[in-house]
């Protein structure tokens, strides 16, 4: 339930409006203009357009983000971590709920269900081991290390609470968010990553566009499910 009420004729205005102003403010961020802390604008504005149209978790994850984007922007990287691991907590949560509440579940399990959840298991526990393996080891020592490590995980639940979600969108924006944050992690610790800033960045709006666009009422058409299990 959103945090305030919209008329359903009012719906599809708004989504497309805060859709545009996102993409808007996208394009800006990429534009070789001087404005303070323009890398929060297009989160922001999905902020604010959840407060009548997504979930209160997502609302909270989208504003987490968009804090994280401001310490970011400050070169603060233990507030930018710690905004990113709130916002993943919420949707965490929001994804928990869904999956009791509407994700259908069969009591048996299929061959076809068998293998999606063992490609999932597989892929997750090789990004760890990457992750442990090759980046925390080599961060600074302390908070920093400790943080990294516990963020991995963190976005590691997400990313498999969203694959269980039976949603292409869903799963494309958590597969793009852990995207841009392992070539993040990567440039910071490890080596530089050639042309960082766009794998990050476009990767990093696309899947918050992805995730806000699913959590809202509205749908441009059926959406195509990743695996029918």
């Amino acid at each position: 339930m959103s945090t305030f009420k919209l008329q359903e004729n009012r719906i599809a205005t708004l989504v497309w409006t805060s859709t545009g102003l996102f993409f808007a403010a996208f394009l800006i961020f990429f534009l070789p203009l001087v404005i303070p802390h323009k890398v929060t604008f297009p989160v922001a504005i999905l902020t604010l357009a959840s407060l009548w149209l997504c979930p209160w978790q997502v609302t909270l994850a989208l504003l987490f983000s968009a804090a994280g984007d401001y310490f970011g922007s400050c070169g603060n990287f233990l507030g930018q971590m710690g905004c990113f691991a709130l916002a993943h907590v919420m949707y965490i949560v929001y994804f928990t709920g869904r999956y009791f509440s509407k994700v259908e579940r069969d009591k048996k399990l299929t061959p076809k269900m068998k293998g999606y959840l063992f490609m999932v298991a597989f892929c997750i526990m090789a990004l760890l081991a990457i992750v442990f393996t090759r980046i925390v080891p080599v961060a600074d020592h302390g908070i920093i290390r400790a943080g990294v490590a516990i963020y991995a995980c963190l976005i590691s639940i997400m990313l498999l609470l969203a694959l269980l979600q039976r949603s292409s969108l869903f799963a494309l924006g958590a597969v793009l968010f852990v995207f841009s944050d392992f070539i993040l992690a990567w440039n910071k610790f490890v080596e530089p990553v050639p042309y960082r800033d766009y794998l990050v960045l476009i990767t990093y709006f696309m899947a918050q566009w992805l995730l806000f666009i699913r959590t809202t009422p509205y749908r441009v058409a059926p959406e195509m499910r990743i695996m029918r299990f």
